[in-house]
């Protein structure tokens, strides 16, 4: 849908006359119905785009034309930007909940042989507590988000919060979630729920790796918590690992 987006406002931006306006407003709001965009921004698309003709001036309804035209244009980019972030926000999300495919790989696949690392040593990564996730997680995220930030503390307003990752092009935190021996769900859902409400950013991500395997029903987890809630986007991952 971006790329329909961006090829409306490069064509708005190309327009001096009503008639050229008039047209291209009317193609984008056909458009935008056929896309399936929201009844609300469907709404404040024709809203930003409207403007009063005065049937005695040429110049001022060519004013008017102009005024609305940057409206309109600043309500696309608007648009536009959100859904870049969302598609950025979903490809992230792909990538973490494909990341066994990494750990499978680098521990379990046979190395050629005549590299010096072998199957013996890499199976020695393990994955033991929250901090080997968290640093393994810092480590496949670096080369595509380069401000990716680690053990990041702020203040919360009512006192520090310490969040696992950070990306802050994406005002989003990742939390990485590790379930041991000793660990309950009860306590599990407590420190997710209590995670939601003192982070800030737009995005929370948490990442669970249940190698117990203490969540019996994964999809209703899942469900229960993505969702948004006070205006912050709160997204859950689940791996149940068969090995490491």
């Amino acid at each position: 849908m971006d790329k329909i987006l961006g090829a409306f406002i490069e064509k708005i931006r190309c327009v001096t006359t009503e008639k050229e306006y008039d047209k291209v407003v009317r193609e984008l709001n056909q458009t935008l119905y056929l896309e399936g965009y929201s009844e609300d921004i469907c709404q404040e698309v024709r809203y930003k785009q409207k403007y009063i003709k005065n049937r005695f001036s040429d110049e001022a309804n060519r004013e008017k034309m102009l005024t609305a035209k940057d409206n309109l244009l600043d309500y696309l980019c608007m648009i536009l930007r959100k859904e870049k972030k969302n598609n950025d926000i979903e490809c992230l999300k792909k990538y973490l909940e494909n990341f066994y495919m990494f750990l499978e790989a680098l521990t379990e696949r046979e190395p050629d042989k005549r590299a010096t690392l072998t199957k013996d040593k890499l199976q020695q990564i393990k994955i033991e507590n929250e901090y080997d996730l968290q640093h393994l997680l810092y480590a496949v995220l670096k080369p595509i988000y380069p401000e990716v930030r680690k053990e990041v503390a702020e203040d919360s307003g009512v006192g520090m919060i310490r969040s696992d990752l950070k990306i802050p092009s994406l005002n989003l935190v990742l939390e990485t979630k590790y379930t041991g021996e000793k660990t309950r769900l009860k306590k599990l859902t407590e420190e997710i729920e209590a995670d939601i409400v003192h982070y800030l950013e737009d995005y929370i991500l948490f990442y669970v790796y249940d190698k117990e395997k203490i969540i019996k029903d994964k999809w209703n987890f899942e469900n229960n918590f993505n969702r948004v809630f006070d205006g912050k986007n709160i997204m859950i991952i689940i791996q149940q690992p068969l090995q490491l």
